[in-house]
């Protein structure tokens, strides 16, 4: 399996080192695990923004009117 060397903050490495205690796991595969789960959210993140501009851009492209949040409260009575 392959090798990494990362150097971090004195805290972090705490961290992990109480996580290795209270899981029972080793260090590698914490740091495996966090990595996955990173990557991951990045993932859906990516997707999630270019959900937004899809969606953003067909609003632009209906004509239909946006309200700023002022008008919206204006028009609840807030």
């Amino acid at each position: 399996m392959p090798a990494i060397s990362v150097s971090v903050k004195t805290k972090t490495l705490y961290d992990l080192e109480q996580a290795v205690k209270r899981t029972g796991w080793n260090k590698s595969k914490i740091t495996e695990e966090a990595l996955t789960r990173f990557f991951s959210e990045l993932d859906e993140d990516a997707e999630d923004a270019k959900m937004a501009d899809e969606a953003y851009s067909r609003f632009k492209a209906s004509g239909e009117k946006a309200y700023t949040a002022s008008e919206v409260y204006k028009e609840l009575g807030l």
